[in-house]
């Protein structure tokens, strides 16, 4: 069986590319599973990772005007489709017009299953009103392109298939690999040795620098915990279009030695040891796999209160408003929680089927049809 994953790529390191990389590695041989980037690999070793797997990454995008690239990534894609005799095409997307472009090419050119993959809950970057407007415009013709519905969750659900029965969308966890994310400490002293932060507490972040993740708001936070406690830091792990907005915020602010900007992590399961705490101050999320990796590395975590409450799989989850005048609430919760002693969830996650195996069943079941 050949499948076509569309829209996956490594810019930022996204969770969507981190769940349909463990899907490939961990797939078994009877399945062949390819890539349709819409965006350029940014890693060529991460393309070189996946070809050990037997997966050929085709670029089909465009680098030229937002406008015309709609019509050359549909083309691009059925051609793609038509030279490869794929069996089925699985599409990822936050907004339905993304969705939409790609399972029509599909259609055209006859594929018989057509599956439309929901992995948010709201519009991100620039010109946001514009690009919601377009999504609800477009999410009600998904019905008559595809075959198949999936989500990563009730919300995200909502968000893009508002016509289509509730029993007919399969909601598919975003799994993660439990074992890598156990925690560990020894792991814990050597990564935190590793920072240089042995004698602090910890704040974890991980997300791409946009508007979605919400880092100002961890800002505000982090100005009133440095008058608090000074040993507190915060580990903002990743990148993005904003990352240099929020570093002149932060040196504006005076926090350079409070705030920690790591970039991209291919060990992020090993920076997860060396928190203390997790928080995902996001406007919204579909489920936010960091969110699920934090819970298995046995991390109290908060969450934004605009994040589906289906992110709660442990007991040491709090979900907070993000208004403005709601900052000494997170201060007071964090002050509470950073203190918490860690301890083993793996079981945890595993009964509520978060473990990537469940996933890549889930996948499987799902390309095949049973």
């Amino acid at each position: 069986m050949k499948v076509l994953e569309v829209n996956v790529d490594d810019l930022h390191s996204g969770g969507v590319f981190s769940l349909i990389k463990n899907v490939i590695v961990n797939k078994g041989t009877d399945i062949k599973i390819d890539i349709g980037a819409i965006e350029q690999f940014v890693n060529i070793e991460n393309i070189r990772m996946l070809d050990k797997y037997d997966c050929d990454v085709h670029y089909i995008g465009y680098d030229g005007s937002k406008w015309k690239k709609q019509i050359v990534c549909f083309k691009n894609l059925k051609k793609l489709l038509k030279s490869n005799n794929y069996d089925c095409v699985h599409i990822h997307a936050d907004v339905a017009n993304k969705l939409l472009v790609s399972a029509f090419a599909a259609k055209c050119v006859g594929l018989k299953k057509i599956i439309v993959h929901s992995h948010a809950a709201g519009v991100d970057g620039n010109h946001r009103v514009f690009k919601r407007y377009i999504h609800l415009m477009c999410r009600r013709l998904l019905a008559y392109v595809a075959t198949d519905f999936v989500a990563c969750s009730e919300l995200a659900a909502e968000w893009m298939f508002p016509n289509i029965a509730k029993d007919h969308i399969v909601i598919i966890n975003n799994g993660v690999d439990l074992d890598k994310f156990r925690f560990n400490p020894e792991i814990r002293i050597e990564e935190r040795k590793r920072l240089g932060l042995q004698n602090s507490k910890i704040i974890g972040h991980v997300g791409r620098f946009a508007y979605q993740k919400n880092h100002e708001y961890l800002i505000k936070i982090m100005e009133r915990l440095h008058e608090i406690d000074s040993s507190i830091k915060l580990l903002l792990v990743g990148e993005g279009p904003k990352e240099k907005e929020i570093h002149d915020l932060v040196k504006n602010k005076g926090l350079e030695d409070t705030i920690v900007f790591f970039g991209t992590s291919d060990s992020v399961n090993e920076l997860f040891q060396a928190m203390d705490i997790f928080v995902l101050p996001s406007f919204f999320e579909g489920l936010p796999i960091v969110g699920v990796e934090a819970q298995a590395a046995g991390l109290p975590v908060i969450f934004s209160s605009l994040i589906t409450s289906e992110a709660k799989i442990t007991q040491n989850v709090q979900f907070l408003d993000i208004a403005e005048d709601n900052i000494d609430e997170w201060v007071r919760q964090i002050l509470h929680d950073i203190g918490k002693k860690r301890y083993d969830t793996y079981q945890e996650l595993k009964n509520r089927k978060f473990s990537i195996q469940d996933t890549i069943y889930s996948f499987l079941s799902l390309y095949k049809g049973e």
